[in-house]
């Protein structure tokens, strides 16, 4: 298992919350956490070695892939970030 930091910078958003392979794409699984009035939201997760496929919920609506890294196209028009552990 190893320990993963996500962030995402959304000085907009009211919340945000994580989804992904990990949490069989549950938007409401694992809530990040506003780190101070900046907009940064993070969340640290233990996740198996492999290959997992995620994308950050913001507001409960609107599916963003993180911006620092790999992106694949999840055949749904939508584009989902990769994380090779």
């Amino acid at each position: 298992m190893i320990t993963v930091r996500f962030v995402l910078v959304a000085p907009e958003a009211r919340e945000v919350s994580l989804a992904g392979t990990f949490n069989q794409w549950d938007a409401h699984a694992t809530p990040l956490v506003r780190t101070g009035p900046t907009g940064v939201w993070t969340a640290t997760l233990t996740l198996p070695a492999g290959q997992h496929q995620y994308a950050f919920v913001v507001d409960g609506a609107r599916w963003v892939p993180d911006p620092g890294a790999p992106a694949v196209d999840d055949g749904f028009g939508r584009r989902n970030s990769v994380l090779t552990l």
